[in-house]
């Protein structure tokens, strides 16, 4: 029930006194909760007291209401200095003594706030007490110091009527389920704190000043009350600690200075036992006399200890805290010489539980963990791994240095208080912004406005701020992810908002150790487990490997401690707590040096760190049957939960816990593969079948053939294919499905339309029960898609011309595939440049398929400034709107760079286009049909190759290579002999393999599998023919020969450790930050083979298999180190090998090349390349950057203003008044310049750099010198919006005029839409038509017609060219009527 309010006060008010209202209650309630840390909950408006108490977190709402009710009586002032003092008495209690020395007392931390759990609910007892004797009916007259204050502050004499008058209380926190009920507050206003408002906002939250706050219970508020004085020293518990123990262990301990919230993943604990007690510690506990009060009856609570100590803050929450109390002890100034005396009436309150309460010292981690203990199972049936979710533990912390601990601690900056009521999103572009511009946090000092959720309205107004002067902003969010960010799911249709930042090594002595850069939003297909958790919960962090040279030379023990900062640690960043649970590789960074005399450029290694947010200023505790945070929580009302229970959600632990560590920590990728969800399949349409398809003749090696695919139903793969949009039936999917992974292909043999799926041993990569809809979710990561032509890989030619019969002529006939489609392409190129309905349509053939993808995300082409973001878009845009590529330099110099990149391309990848070749997926014949080495290739659609005339529609009596790369043995491409099968049939753009034989085919091919690998196919006769197979050599055993090691310590084998997810972890990531060498090894093998002029001999085969070893590292724990390396290397040769050749920009060998790949590259690529390109350059003429189309619209405007000579000679004789347009474009001029003139100095990425310029840009305005309403017509609001006014045409016309050649690039980026609009009007007045208007969504969708781009070419060279489309019904009929 809620607090019932009594009628007020009986005297008169003073007329001047001001109102109060709800809102500043909301300010005051939150400033005090967050002064002393008591995270009390405000209570939500809108909400009936019924619906309230079904709140998980009901029973913290009774602080807000009961406060209220003071609040409005006007009795907060006295509930809070009263509150002060008892405070400050409860917090000189909690003085540790570090080691236990009793003749020292160390001198306490002065804020009286909670820094752990213990301490909230301790302080939250004292404002229990208070509430209750405030609100009681009568106040003991013995209450001196109350008495004193209500009399003082209020001048208000006590009021007899009051202390006769009964008044029943309600403590709905009870849960008494009385039928009878008191009225609630009248109507609740918004809470949120208005912007308006003379005061400025609270602090809605800390968690941006370092401060962390759990949702731990609150303890029970009870009427029962005794009097009772305290005075006593109180021993620690009796418990004695484990000498064996380590002084390290969580338990014992946490930092008071780094610690922050994390949750207890695993308890060692009983929930009603209280821990071990330190012996290092020793607590004294002050006594203070008690005046006879009416206090409540404590309740025993849980024995809480230092472990426990889940609201231990951070350095910089002792600073933010330091100031924050300063400011709130000139409110008490007004009643502190009532509190002279040292004593309070409730400086004596104390726990009841006898308790000591202890503040923590930070612990010392050693370099290595204890070895763990093995704990075998006592049965089949292994214990499940306990999470305690009622309270937030702290992990392990180093601190072996505090200059090193700072360092890494400053990493995550702290946005200011008054931020904190932002959407998150906003919060990350603020700091972001601020991060890219090097600006302070103390110094953003603007308060948050709600029309920020605009971007542009929030760039506008950090630009104007002087601090921002002068500084270049970073490239800006996409605004379709900024919408998204802005929605409650942080999600679009069918894709999440993705958080990452990266960490870079600050070189520099001082400061902190890493600096932070946030990337821009970006939408990304969803993860799993963002599905079930929330896509805002993630954030993926790029940072430099422990391996690379930058941080290499902070030192090995440095290293170390970065190491367990990242897993042991948690980071708190814009109001959340953010701790690690998996990593992997990421792409390396490569980095130009403008020193012209250093290396030009150098490649930085990088790891991806996964962190998961746990807790948060918004988070509110789980309820104690949930097990995880429900689905589907909003951005702002997620459940705290531990990284741990994330885990567990996924791999099920407790069912897999004999699973090699490495192992069972590399199938969390599994969750984090970002795939699309389809259908959800119930239970029971689910088979799991208990064996593979194994070999039929090797019964002794019992060789799985079906490795990592299994089969699904036709109604499945229907239902699949709705879900996703597709035209045709895929013959299978690429997928994940619960713990299974891999390919799964239609069952040709099921005709009905029944939904099952089916999985096998080797598609399972850990036990799964399949409960929750998303471990039943069909995962599809890529599906069979219609095949093209493809090229040869780099990697396959020196095993090509090992295994040819004739290696001069395997040698011959490559070059001759590289020049030929070399000049194809510059041809085919060169004639569409002539024509620009040609050029689009060879625009559109020539784009990368992320082209349409892109489209497909934004449901528009993406623009950067004025123009398409990619050159392909660019060109095409530009030449819908009339431009000719023959004539606008511009647009020339676009195709131009395109080819050059193409061709640059070829010669450093060498990747050989063979037009009888593809890339498809392999799987196998579940029927049995094909016999050892035959294939099965159908395709969807006729595969045409021009060069050669083939056009079939599948592949049948022929020999074919297929191959997969990476290729090291000679036996890697394989030569089979390609069938059609009836049964087969419907199974098509997939290479079917035979499950028959000794080893599966895919094996075969670089000890692939079928879960997803693909193979080059190719079937042209001049390569095949010329190919014979070699058989597959015998591997050395690199593990009995000591070459590598490797890791087997399972997850059952942590089971002794204190908390035993942060153990798992940190093994895990101390494995896979060390340096893997598998770059490094290939790269030797290619040098070493080509030194060599082999690829088979006994080295090459040892480099191969432990190339092999290496790929498959972090999941098989595969343990090769430098010295490892280093050892084998000397055994291989004396001195490593040099660089081949090929890898250089020109021949410099003796001779003519002899090597398949210098032949290629030197004989035929380069020469080729450059013959060609210079062709193709002549061929273009010579175009211009001008055009007379575009500067007509200033022209007409600049008519209005005098003659020059005119102007000239009345400024002579002393008139220096100006017309309006004269001022107007005189004013313009001034404002193009400025901006323009930023750009020969700008710098930085691309798309910040023209992001930055193009908002400058848009800021330019009619000047405020003239006042005409012809200037104001200019502006007309839609078509300013559109970017398409007057104003904005003649911005842009005036600005070709005056840049068009000096600076080409920034005219057409920062003005191009404008003046595509110009052309376009221009070249339909000239061709006697209306120019065509497209929505973008349309726009996006729109393609070149193919047949009419020929038609046309064929006109203009004097040809009737009329192609047919298909019969239909109504000509069949006509045919058929002729034919009578």
């Amino acid at each position: 029930m809620a607090p019932r309010v009594e009628p007020g006060p009986s005297f008169p008010v003073t007329p001047t006194k001001r109102r109060l209202n709800a809102s500043e209650f909301d300010i005051w309630f939150l400033e005090f909760s967050n002064t002393y840390n008591l995270n009390l909950r405000r209570s939500p408006s809108g909400l009936s007291p019924q619906k309230k108490r079904a709140l998980p977190y009901y029973s913290e709402l009774q602080y807000y209401e009961l406060l209220k009710v003071q609040y409005f009586k006007g009795k907060h002032t006295i509930i809070q200095d009263l509150f002060d003092h008892g405070a400050k008495e409860i917090h000189n209690k909690w003085v540790k003594k570090p080691r236990g020395e009793s003749s020292i007392t160390p001198f306490p931390v002065q804020l009286p706030r909670a820094t752990t759990e213990p301490e909230r609910c301790q302080l939250l007892e004292l404002l229990r007490a208070i509430l209750d004797d405030v609100g009681s009916t009568f106040v003991s007259s013995r209450s001196s110091v109350a008495g004193s204050l209500f009399n003082q502050v209020y001048d208000e004499p006590p009021s007899p009527t009051r202390s006769r008058r009964s008044k029943r209380h309600s403590y709905e926190w009870q849960e008494d389920p009385s039928p009878k009920r008191t009225r609630s507050v009248p109507s609740e206003v918004d809470t949120e704190f208005d912007p308006d408002d003379e005061r400025p906002p609270s602090v809605l939250s800390v968690l941006d000043r370092g401060r962390v706050h759990t949702a731990s219970p609150v303890p029970s508020l009870v009427p029962s009350r005794v009097t009772s004085r305290v005075s006593s020293i109180r021993a620690p518990s009796d418990r004695k600690r484990d000498p064996n123990r380590a002084f390290y262990e969580l338990t014992e301990s946490v930092s008071a200075s780094r610690s922050t919230l994390t949750s207890r993943v695993f308890s060692d604990y009983d929930e009603h036992e209280a821990p071990p007690a330190s012996q290092e510690t020793q607590t004294t506990v002050i006594a203070s006399t008690a005046e006879n009060m009416k206090l409540p009856l404590l309740q025993s609570q849980r024995a809480i200890g230092s472990d426990s100590d889940s609201l231990a803050p951070s350095s910089s929450t002792e600073r933010a805290l330091q100031i924050s109390f300063n400011n709130h002890e000139r409110l008490q100034q007004n009643v502190r010489h009532l509190l002279k005396d040292g004593s309070s009436t409730y400086s004596d309150f104390d726990r009841s539980s006898k308790q000591s309460i202890t503040r923590p010292v930070t612990p010392s981690l050693p370099p290595a963990s204890p070895p763990p203990t093995t704990l075998p199972p006592t049965s089949a049936t292994l214990p499940p791994v306990q999470e305690n979710k009622s309270e937030v533990l702290p992990r392990m912390v180093y601190s072996g240095s505090r200059d090193l601990d700072d360092r890494l601690h400053e990493v995550w900056p702290l946005l200011p208080s008054h931020y904190d009521r932002a959407p998150f999103v906003v919060r990350w572009e603020i700091l972001r912004i601020a991060l890219h511009c090097g600006i302070q946090m103390d110094d953003l000092r603007i308060d948050y406005d709600p029309s920020w959720t605009d971007q542009k309205t929030l760039w506008a107004r950090l630009q104007a701020l002087p601090v921002f002067q002068g500084k270049s902003f970073p490239e800006r969010s996409r605004p379709e992810a900024w919408t998204a960010a802005l929605n409650d799911k942080f999600t679009t249709t069918d894709q999440v908002v993705v958080l990452t930042c990266s960490l870079t090594a600050n070189t520099s002595r001082t400061g902190p150790l890493f600096a932070l850069r946030l990337s821009p939003l970006k939408l990304d297909l969803s993860h799993r487990l963002s599905r079930r958790f929330g896509s805002d919960r993630f954030l993926e962090v790029i940072i430099p490997s422990m391996g690379s040279q930058d941080v290499k030379n902070l030192g090995e023990s440095t290293v170390e401690s970065i190491q367990r900062w990242l897993v042991n640690d948690s980071h708190v960043l814009l109001g959340r707590v953010w701790t690690s649970f998996f990593m992997k590789p990421s792409l390396p960074k490569k980095i130009n040096n403008s020193n012209t005399l250093g290396p030009q450029s150098k490649i930085i290694y990088q790891e991806r760190i996964y962190l998961f947010a746990e807790d948060g200023n918004d988070f509110h505790r789980p309820k104690a049957e949930d097990r995880w945070s429900p689905k589907g929580e909003p951005v702002g009302m997620h459940t705290k939960m531990g990284r741990g229970s994330l885990i567990d959600w996924l791999l099920q632990v407790p069912n897999n816990q004999k699973q090699p560590i490495l192992k069972l920590f590399s199938r969390i990728a599994l969750g984090l593969s970002r795939t699309r969800p389809t259908a959800i399949v119930q239970p029971e349409q689910i088979r799991h079948r208990p064996v593979d398809v194994l070999s039929p003749t090797n019964k002794v090696m019992n060789k799985v053939m079906n490795d990592g695919i299994a089969r699904m139903s036709h109604g499945l793969a229907r239902a699949i294919r709705d879900i996703m949009g597709l035209q045709d039936l895929p013959a299978g999917f690429q997928g994940r499905f619960g713990s299974a992974k891999g390919f799964w292909i239609r069952d040709t043999t099921d005709t009905s339309d029944d939904i099952w799926i089916e999985t096998t041993p080797s598609q399972r990569k850990w036990n799964c029960d399949y409960l929750e809809e998303d471990h039943r979710t069909f995962e599809v990561r890529s599906e069979s898609r219609e095949l093209k032509a493809a090229n040869l890989n780099l990697q396959l030619l020196p095993i090509l011309e090992d295994r040819a019969i004739n290696a001069t002529l395997m040698k011959t006939q490559v070059g001759i595939f590289l020049r030929d489609s070399l000049k194809r392409d510059l041809d085919a190129q060169k004639a569409a440049m002539q024509d620009p309905i040609q050029f689009k349509l060879w625009v559109h053939e020539n784009s990368p398929s992320s082209r349409r993808a892109e489209r497909t995300k934004h449901e528009k082409v993406p623009y950067t400034a004025g123009l398409p973001s990619s050159r392909e878009d660019i060109m095409s845009f530009l030449l819908d709107s009339g431009f000719d590529p023959t004539r606008l330099k511009f647009l020339r110099d676009t195709a131009w760079k395109l080819r050059m990149e193409k061709c640059q391309e070829l010669q450093e990848r060498l990747n050989v286009r063979v037009g009888r070749s593809t890339y498809a997926y392999m799987v196998v014949d579940f029927l049995g049909v094909l016999e050892e080495d035959e294939v099965h290739l159908g395709f969807s659609s006729k595969f045409t190759d021009e060069q050669s005339g083939f056009s079939e529609t599948f592949l049948h009596g022929m020999d074919v290579l297929v191959a997969r790369t990476p290729a090291h043995y000679p036996s890697d491409i394989q030569r089979v002999k390609a069938v059609f099968k009836p049964e087969l049939g419907t199974l098509k753009d997939v290479i079917i393999f035979s499950t028959k034989g000794d080893i599966p085919l895919a094996e075969k091919l670089s000890g692939g599998d079928y879960d997803g690998d693909i193979a080059w196919v190719c079937w042209e006769p001049a390569i095949v023919n010329n190919f014979q197979n070699a058989e597959m050599p015998i591997v050395p055993d690199l593990f009995q020969q000591g070459v590598v090691r490797k890791e087997n310590q399972t997850y059952l084998d942590l089971l002794g450790a204190e908390d035993v997810t942060s153990e798992f972890l940190a093994k895990a990531f101390r494995f896979n930050m060390q340096q893997n060498l598998l770059g490094m090894c290939t790269n030797y093998k290619e040098k070493f083979c080509y030194a060599r002029n082999s690829v088979r001999d006994d080295s090459a085969i040892l480099l191969s298999t432990l190339i092999s070893h290496l790929v498959d590292r972090a999941k098989q724990g595969i343990v090769f180190t430098d010295l490892d390396w280093s050892r084998l290397r000397k055994t291989l040769s004396k001195v490593d090998p040099p660089d081949p050749p090929y890898k250089k920009e020109n021949w410099d060998g003796r001779g003519e090349p002899t090597h398949i790949i210098d032949y290629v590259k030197f004989v035929v690529g380069k020469p080729t390349v450059e013959a060609e390109l210079r062709a193709f350059n002549e061929s273009l003429g010579n175009a211009e950057h001008f055009d007379k189309d575009l500067v007509r619209f200033y022209q007409h405007y600049e008519k209005f203003q005098r003659p020059f000579n005119e102007r000239k000679e009345a400024e002579s004789i002393g008139i220096f008044k100006k017309s309006t347009w004269e001022t107007i474009l005189e004013e313009l001029k001034k404002d193009i310049d400025a901006v323009a003139q930023e750009w020969p100095s700008s710098r930085g990425e691309w798309d910040a750099k023209i992001t930055n310029l193009y908002d400058k840009w848009q800021n330019i305005s009619p000047t405020n010198k003239v006042n005409s309403k012809t200037v104001r017509t200019f502006q007309q609001e839609d078509q300013v919006k559109a970017g398409l006014s007057n104003w904005d045409l003649l911005k842009a016309s005036f600005c070709f005029k005056m840049y068009y050649n000096k600076f080409p690039m920034f005219v057409w980026h920062i003005t191009g839409t404008q003046l595509a609009h110009l052309k376009s009007l221009c070249t339909s007045v000239r061709a006697g038509a209306h120019p065509v208007l497209m929505i973008p969504t349309m726009y996006a969708g729109s393609r070149p017609d193919n047949k009419y781009a020929r038609a046309l070419a064929a006109r203009s060279d004097g040809r009737n060219l009329m192609e047919g489309e298909a019969i239909d019904e109504e000509e069949a009929t006509t045919l058929s009527d002729e034919e009578i």
